[in-house]
């Protein structure tokens, strides 16, 4: 190497060694450069070992410096990058933060809301509860309101017959109320029929009737009394009840001269109706099946529609001091007895459920009969099945003896007893009373 490129090169080493002082002497705040030693350049290069061993030493220690000063500004940058990371972690918290307390209130509000429809149908199931518990034993509960003497299951408000807020709907509705009655000398006789509280609720029509007949064919002049009840959802069930009591009175005239001889047997006969009324009851079958005709099966009366309970009773009239009667029928009807206050089931078409679920027209052959006698002041009560589980309750029963024991009611109030408000599961309520007083004679006037 000649001495000039050793020249340049120690200017060169000398030049970026100051500039390497200068660049320390800023970042450390120095304002007055260190004293370096200066190379000044001579006509001719030393030559010496000593200088260049110099010269690199100091180059050396610049590059630590370098080093040095990169790394420390490595290590701010990840320290910056690590604030950085830290301080975006903190606005996220403080934004997530500032979110939360609005979340909590809505679901606040939601809760409470919830909470409120939750207490509705708290207060909705306990109506339902007290309704249903009312409807349960609301006979029991108003009853055990009544006055202790000359009450009334509702007290004054039983005097006042209910009302119906609705027409009956429906091809085959009826009234909603009818009543009959006649005093025969010492038999006195009332019927009324009346629509349920759930037909009249919703709007349905009654679906029981009753007949009251003198059977001119049966040479002892014999009354006939009849109750029919209709399926609570049978298409023309009162059609059918109407009609089955019309054709009972029209098929027993047709056999009346005999039905009279047994009915009215002499002592030590055993002539037994039954079979008569069995055919009496075929022929009442037939007549309600064509209330149906053609809307069955192939063109089959549709016996589901017409299904009806019949119950009757025959009674010889005239002054006795044993009345006879025969009571005879199908299905759920009752036959009652009031004597000395107190009310007892004396025929019931049916012993077993199956026999009570019985109903014409499907069930003519299973007609049942039986004979029975009354004494002065006794009362006979034909009805259906809703009226005689009311007359067999004890508070209930016990209101209409109170009622009916001793009396002729007239029309008005016979109807307005039997359409007592009082609360009861059954439906329709109809019924024949019939009142024996005997002798003529001593049966006490007509009620005012």
């Amino acid at each position: 190497m000649t001495s000039t490129t050793w020249l340049i090169t120690l200017l060169v080493l000398s030049l970026a060694g100051n500039a390497v002082l200068a660049l320390r002497a800023s970042r450390t705040g120095r304002t007055t450069p260190p004293s370096a030693p200066v190379v000044t350049a001579s006509a001719e290069p030393s030559g010496t070992d000593d200088g260049r061993r110099c010269s690199t030493a100091e180059w050396e220690a610049v590059r630590r410096e370098v080093t040095a000063a990169h790394e420390l500004l490595r290590g701010r940058d990840l320290e910056l990058a690590r604030v950085r990371a830290l301080l975006k972690d903190a606005r996220e918290k403080s934004a997530t933060a500032a979110l939360q307390p609005a979340g909590v209130r809505q679901e606040l509000h939601a809760a409470r809301q919830r909470l409120r429809a939750l207490e509705g149908e708290v207060r909705d199931l306990a109506r339902e509860r007290d309704d249903a518990r009312s409807d349960a034993d609301g006979l029991e509960r108003r009853l055990a309101e009544a006055e202790t003497e000359g009450g009334t299951p509702l007290g004054p408000d039983a005097l006042s017959p209910a009302i119906p807020r609705r027409l009956p709907l429906g091809r085959d509705a009826t009234s909603d109320s009818s009543v009959d009655g006649a005093d025969l000398g010492p038999l006195v006789v009332r019927a009324a029929s009346v629509r349920g509280d759930r037909a009249r609720r919703e709007g349905e029509h009654r679906r029981e009737a009753f007949l009251l007949r003198f059977v001119e064919e049966i040479r002892t002049p014999t009354l006939l009394s009849a109750v029919a009840a209709g399926v609570p959802h049978g298409r023309w069930s009162q059609s059918a009840a109407d009609r089955a009591c019309r054709n009972l009175a029209a098929q027993l005239a047709r056999y009346g001269d005999t039905l009279g001889h047994q009915l009215y047997r002499t002592a030590g006969s055993d002539d037994d109706p039954t079979g008569l009324l069995r055919t009496a009851l075929q022929g009442v079958a037939h007549s309600m099946r064509l209330v149906t005709r053609g809307e069955g099966p192939g063109g089959e009366p549709d016996d589901a529609a017409i299904g009806v309970a019949l119950t009757g009773l025959l009674s010889r009239l005239g002054d006795s001091r044993q009345r006879e009667h025969l009571a005879f029928g199908i299905g759920d009807g009752a036959l009652m007895m009031l004597r000395d206050g107190v009310w007892s089931s004396v025929f019931t078409p049916g012993d077993t459920a199956a026999e009570r679920g019985s109903l014409l027209p499907a069930a003519a052959p299973r007609v049942r009969c039986a004979r029975l006698t009354t004494r002065p002041g006794d009362l006979l009560a034909l009805c259906s099945s809703s009226l005689a589980e009311l007359l067999a309750h004890p508070g209930a029963g016990d209101w209409f003896a109170a009622r009916w024991a001793g009396r002729r009611p007239h029309l008005t109030s016979f109807l307005s007893e039997v359409n007592v408000p009082v609360r009861s599961p059954g439906g329709d309520r109809t019924v024949v009373c019939l009142w024996d007083f005997g002798d003529a004679r001593d049966a006490p006037p007509t009620d005012s």
